[in-house]
């Protein structure tokens, strides 16, 4: 019984127990339309309550029920293999490219994988622009739970010519089969995967694409840019290199590199390589490759970083410090990235040399600019304090990153002298996927909603 409906039955109880007492005064009273009035008044506030009293009894029964089921799905839905990363189907492999040449025909061999390990059927099909162009070997197949996986084909048959260059695609579908129950229900089921066809007609002329790749590059180490070089035209590139632009995080030019010259010949593709040892401080910048060929150009470019992000307590003091008063720590961090780094701030402890611990402070927080220093301001109540050794802990907290060092700190009468103990850098905090938090706090739900409904199952019971 919930604790709305206890208070109804006792409202309605007490005003029985008033019509009654009006009922009596009534007929010992000379006023007897006052006390049928008030008899009245009594029996429409009885009604309505009843009313009430029906509706949240009704409520009791289907809303807790109704909130469960609606968790329960909840919880399916979030465990669901496709929600959390996890594909019951798979094919591989994922794309095929193809350049183009009249009436070229050509087979194709793709892998179903069976992640689940069940037992199903599906349709294979194609869809797109090129599906007239495709026959697929079976159109449906059957895999079975023992099954790992199973090996499809199908062929492409190209036309003579297309009227359009570039690049024209098609989708080979494998679509899992809806199952029918026993009952005759059928259970719609929307599992499939693509592999794509992409066919490439080369253009008229000269024509090259590019693709850069960018490794993690650290300080004073050669590593390379990398440009892939694909020659997409009809005819062959007789000389190409890539001009590397490196920029910094305002877009100002910082170096300029080059990679090696090749030749390409038509539908083929080339490796160019420009080597480069950074002399330039830890942060992110962007790239610009620049492929020039044959009095023609296309470009690429992408975001890539120098070192790791790091910040580094670099010293702390103490002024103006009388034993018994507040000693105010002043914390130095040092930011040795190419961008500022904002909302940093320092959690502080103060511990003796058996660990008892004295204070605990978390600063304020500030931003620091890029290649920059920022003070963060640390207090300690010293009333009770004796002079003597101490262990000052300070770990620094910015962009879901940590940084700790601790300082051995003597404390005398008239002044606090540091110096360091050791240091851990770049220590990412822990954080479990959004996702799983959000499974986990469900599953939890529908635990305490599955415990109320056992609880309110048996009180139905006794009663």
């Amino acid at each position: 019984m919930s604790f709305k409906t206890k208070n109804r039955k006792e409202k309605i109880a007490d005003l029985e127990r008033k019509i009654k007492l009006c009922g009596a005064f009534k007929e010992k009273s000379d006023n007897k339309s006052h006390y049928e009035d008030l008899i009245r008044k009594y029996s429409s506030e009885i009604e309505r309550t009843k009313v009430n009293l029906d509706l949240l009894k009704k409520l009791d029964k289907t809303i807790i029920p109704a909130i469960s089921v609606i968790l329960v799905l909840a919880v399916l839905f979030f465990l669901r293999p496709s929600f959390i990363g996890y594909s019951v189907l798979d094919i591989a492999p994922s794309y095929v490219d193809v350049i183009f040449e009249p009436s070229l025909e050509k087979t194709v061999q793709l892998k179903v994988i069976n992640n689940d390990h069940k037992d199903f059927d599906a349709v294979v099909y194609a869809e797109g622009e090129l599906a007239e162009y495709i026959t697929i070997g079976n159109p449906t197949i059957r895999l079975s739970k023992d099954e790992d996986s199973k090996i499809i084909s199908y062929k492409v048959n190209l036309p003579k010519s297309f009227e359009k260059q570039g690049l024209h695609e098609a989708n080979v579908v494998v679509r899992e089969i809806p199952k029918e129950t026993k009952e005759g229900t059928t259970i719609t089921a929307n599992l499939a995967v693509v592999s794509k066809l992409r066919v490439m007609v080369p253009y008229k002329g000269k024509y090259a694409e590019i693709k850069l790749f960018v490794t993690d590059f650290k300080q004073n180490k050669e590593s390379n840019f990398t440009v892939e070089v694909r020659n997409l035209g009809t005819e062959d590139i007789l000389e190409a290199k890539a001009v590397i632009d490196i920029y910094g995080p305002l877009n100002n030019k910082l170096a300029t590199i080059t990679s090696n010259k090749a030749s390409i010949e038509s539908k083929d593709k080339e490796i160019l390589i420009a080597k480069w040892t950074p002399k330039l401080g830890s942060g992110s910048y962007h790239v610009v490759a620049t492929l020039i060929y044959d009095g023609l150009n296309t470009k690429d470019e992408k975001s890539f970083t120098i070192g790791t992000l790091k910040l580094d307590i670099i010293l702390i003091s103490v002024s103006n410090f009388k034993l018994g008063g507040i000693a105010k720590f002043d914390i130095f961090v040092e930011n040795n990235w190419s961008i500022e780094t904002p909302n940093v701030y320092a959690e502080t402890t103060v511990k003796d040399e058996k660990g008892k611990i004295y204070t605990q402070f978390k600063t304020a927080s500030v931003d620091i600019p890029a290649f920059g220093r920022q003070k963060l301001n640390a207090s300690w109540d010293t009333a009770k304090v004796i002079p003597g050794p101490y262990k000052f802990d300070i770990v620094l907290n910015y962009l879901g990153q940590k940084t700790e060092k601790v300082f051995d700190i003597m404390v005398e009468y008239d002044k606090i002298t540091a110096s360091l103990v050791g240091q851990v850098t770049g220590v990412e905090e822990e954080k479990k996927p959004a996702v799983l938090k959000s499974i986990y706090i469900l599953i939890f739900l529908v635990i305490i909603l599955i415990i109320l409904n056992i609880v309110m199952y048996f009180k139905k019971i006794r009663k």
